[in-house]
């Protein structure tokens, strides 16, 4: 754990990062209602806690995501894990990084999600786009990212998890993923 809670007291959620399988393929991201009690009208992946009848993190993601924006299972392809996101406010959140199909129909249910957004992979995938900072909160650093797409800022949890995305992309084509603002600063 990097950060928040004791292990034994985590709540565990997962998060589908579903990539659009189009030629120009998408991240589906959603903007968070309003009237939500936890972090409203912030920009997230589709996901939520893992409950009792979820046979594994990668159910619970893709059950969240058919509750927040009606993406059907079949048009979910699993291609694997990224490692837990401990977050300040004491949840472990397992991303689970799957292909959807092209013509997946998708609609934010006005509930959970009042908005979908459609993060272009290539951005995602781009170093130069996100920004790094360090902030002082109770006596604690965190390192927070951030990325910036048509008039939606992706900041936190959801960002730094877009930035382990990049780098195991850029790890398995053998190439650099540099953040500019991180290098400053470090």
């Amino acid at each position: 754990a990097r950060r928040g809670a004791p292990a034994a007291m985590l709540k565990h959620a997962a998060v589908l990062i579903g990539i659009r399988d189009t030629p120009e393929p998408t991240i589906i991201l959603t903007q968070r209602s309003t009237a939500l009690r936890h972090h409203p009208g912030q920009i997230s992946f589709p996901g939520g806690r893992i409950e009792a009848f979820d046979a594994s993190p990668q159910d619970a993601a893709c059950r969240e995501a058919f509750e927040e924006i009606g993406l059907a299972r079949q048009a979910i392809d699993i291609l694997g894990e990224l490692p837990d996101y401990i977050t300040v406010t004491g949840f472990s959140i397992r991303p689970v990084v799957a292909r959807v199909a092209a013509e997946a129909v998708i609609a934010a249910d006005g509930v959970e999600a009042s908005q979908l957004i459609e993060l272009p992979l290539a951005r995602a995938l781009y170093g130069p786009a996100y920004r790094f900072q360090r902030i002082e909160r109770n006596g604690h650093t965190y390192r927070i990212y951030s990325i910036d797409h048509a008039g939606h800022h992706v900041w936190g949890a959801t960002a730094s998890m877009l930035v382990t995305l990049a780098r195991a992309s850029a790890a398995l084509e053998a190439r650099s993923f540099t953040i500019a603002t991180e290098a400053a600063i470090d």
